[in-house]
């Protein structure tokens, strides 16, 4: 940035984009809540070493390289800015001072500053981490932010790989001969897949991020984002490090192969008769896995993108931009798109169906790839998904938990059938009822109490010792938990699967209509744990209540 530069930011005064801030002797402690506040909202610039009305007061020249490593740090702790920033600092003598200029891009990731998340209103930083309704307002202005769009002006096509060029032709070449895309130079196909853009807001015009992550040599995509890498692991034998490893750092065609590599390694083949055809069932499962892990990947966050295999299961996890919090339930989720450009090029390769393709594809083939088991998926900063090797479900406890919560002889049959769609960790395979339930209460205490839409007793039995204090705890669990929470558990297990309302309260000896809706039904459906079979229409003479996918995960103690 040059003088002429400068002095037109400080002419300028504080506002939605500038912030000032005076630095000589050591970094103001509000300096954080700034650089969030702008990469939440519009992004902007700071300047350390100037007062309120733009005058440059400076830094002393012996704290300036220190400024600089210290902000760097801070902004690659999780502890300090979470999801970590890449910004770069710069030191300029002007008027014969030394200042320090940040340059804070607007993130299209939700950031905040020690668990506290800012938004910029004018020249003000507000904290608006209790405003759930302004917190929403973000997330959907981001929804349509896609970081691979950024421009880098300095980005070149000599940058790129033709040797990558020619391997994605011949890609496509084998799915579509006669692709569009197959007979147009490098440079055309960037400007036709939105690689190569303009943006009319700005006026910048280049490259984008997508288009150093497909065709970018490694040690270009290291200097736009060095801390980018995925990795993948198998930990079976050695659970506290890893049996195999693959750390990658480059282009996104060679990490979808070696990852499918890695895949084909580890775990085994299995086919499947469809419409008459042989199914390679783990081509058709983690193909999609990968793929999400891929092109659904928030490319600005620092985090890592990681595999792990285990004995019990498959589990990736990538940086996420997330539009809601939870798991989705393959049969109810709106797909929206991240990453689009990239999502064109895994299509083109037939890496990637249309979108959304991937929760339902996985969902299908699972179920006979591990007979009954089904993926999960969970929607939150780092995007999970959990896919079972060993299939567990609570139909397996279905008598003593039956028995255990004081059922009806009349629920049995509808118990048994409900509880198999009420997936466990395979952990769970090997252990008796008395431990589940050592497990499963501290657990739905636990969580309980952080939804304070159900009004959850306080002083609940939390561990597993006090737990075996209670006379008959295994046997009743009247005899272990608060009336209320009794009522809880029962109709979350009940409506695995769907339950008219009466036999609802007839099956759990409940008298007041009023009463049960008001303290039971409408929380359980607030807080997403319960929904109506019917829902356009709650008065339809057949509704029935229905556990969700949400409700599943509390009530099997697996994280939501």
């Amino acid at each position: 940035m040059n003088s002429d530069q400068i002095n037109q930011i400080l002419s300028k005064g504080e506002g939605k984009r500038i912030e000032y801030k005076e630095s000589k002797n050591a970094l103001p402690s509000d300096l954080y809540d700034s650089i969030v506040s702008l990469a939440n909202t519009e992004g902007g610039t700071v300047i350390l070493g100037a007062d309120n009305d733009g005058n440059t007061t400076g830094i002393n020249p012996e704290n300036t390289v220190q400024f600089i490593s210290d902000i760097a740090t801070a902004l690659n702790s999780p502890d300090c800015v979470s999801p970590s920033l890449f910004l770069a600092p710069e030191s300029i003598e002007h008027t014969d001072v030394n200042i320090i200029i940040i340059d804070v891009h607007r993130s299209s990731v939700l950031h905040n500053h020690a668990g506290r998340i800012y938004w910029r209103d004018g020249d003000a930083d507000l904290d608006i981490t209790d405003d759930q309704s302004k917190i929403s307002e973000l997330y959907f202005q981001k929804r349509n932010s896609f970081s691979e769009a950024i421009i880098y002006p300095a980005l070149n096509i000599e940058d790129l790989s033709d040797n990558l060029f020619q391997q994605a032709k011949a890609i496509i070449r084998g799915l579509n001969a006669n692709h569009p895309w197959l007979s147009i130079s490098f440079e055309q196909l960037l400007r036709e897949a939105s690689l190569f853009v303009k943006d009319f807001h700005t006026g910048k015009e280049g490259l984008t991020l997508g288009a150093a992550l497909i065709f970018g040599e490694d040690s270009v995509i290291q200097n736009i984002l060095p801390a980018y890498k995925v990795e993948a692991m198998v930990r079976r034998d050695n659970v506290d490090r890893w049996d195999d490893r693959i750390t990658l750092r480059t282009n996104l065609i060679h990490t979808y192969q070696k990852l499918l590599e890695f895949i084909r390694k580890h775990l085994p083949e299995k086919f499947y008769m469809e419409k008459g055809q042989r199914k390679d069932l783990r081509e058709a499962i983690f193909r999609e896995v990968i793929g999400n892990l891929i092109v659904h990947r928030e490319y600005t966050d620092a985090r890592s993108s990681d595999l792990i295999i285990t004995q019990k299961d498959v589990v990736t996890t990538n940086p996420n931009n997330p539009i809601f919090h939870g798991p989705l339930d393959p049969k109810r989720f709106t797909p929206y798109p991240k990453n689009p450009n990239i999502r064109k090029f895994f299509t083109a390769f037939g890496w990637t169906d249309e979108i959304g393709s991937g929760v339902r594809n996985t969902n299908k083939y699972l179920k006979h790839y591990v007979p009954g088991a089904e993926p999960l998926f969970v929607e939150n900063e780092l995007f999970r998904i959990q896919i079972p090797m060993i299939f567990v479900t609570l139909a397996i406890f279905f008598q003593p938990l039956h028995n255990w919560l004081d059922l009806p002889t009349e629920s049995q049959s509808h118990l048994e059938n409900g509880l198999q769609h009420i997936q466990l960790d395979s952990a769970f395979e090997s252990i008796g009822f008395s431990e589940l339930i050592l497990h499963l209460v501290p657990s739905w205490n636990e969580k309980g109490t952080k939804l304070p839409e159900l009004k959850w007793p306080d002083k609940q039995i939390l561990t597993k010792a006090d737990i075996k204090k209670v006379p008959g705890w295994n046997k009743k669990g009247t005899r272990l938990m608060h009336k209320k929470i009794v009522y809880l558990i029962k109709i979350l297990i009940l409506t695995s699967k769907p339950l008219e309302l009466d036999k609802i309260m007839t099956w759990i000896d409940y008298k007041n209509r009023k009463s049960f809706r008001d303290n039971y039904l409408f929380p359980l459906q607030k807080v997403g744990f319960l929904t109506l079979t019917i829902p356009e229409n709650p008065s339809d003479p057949n509704q029935k209540y229905s556990i969700t996918e949400k409700g599943k995960l509390f009530l099997a103690r697996l994280d939501f």
